[in-house]
């Protein structure tokens, strides 16, 4: 499914603002709030995970990566 350029554009947007919410958060502040579609989401330091994957699955919709989630990685024994 291919976005249009307004779906494209508030993906970004919020993708701009998720990064810089982590990178606020990974500089010690202890909250942030990211505001959209009128709802509000407080993330904590303790739910960092939370934000990094939020980032993830924003990024994925735009197609700047591969998927979503992380998969796993087998071990080579040898």
């Amino acid at each position: 499914m291919a976005l249009t350029e307004q779906e494209r554009a508030v993906l970004l947007a919020r993708l701009d603002e998720a990064r810089e919410a982590l990178h606020q958060m990974e500089l010690g502040r202890a909250e942030i709030s990211l505001s959209y579609n009128g709802e509000s989401v407080t993330y904590a330091a303790a739910n960092i995970g939370a934000l990094r994957q939020y980032v993830r699955d924003l990024e994925a919709k735009l197609g700047l990566r591969r998927f979503a989630r992380a998969r796993s990685r087998g071990v080579i024994f040898g």
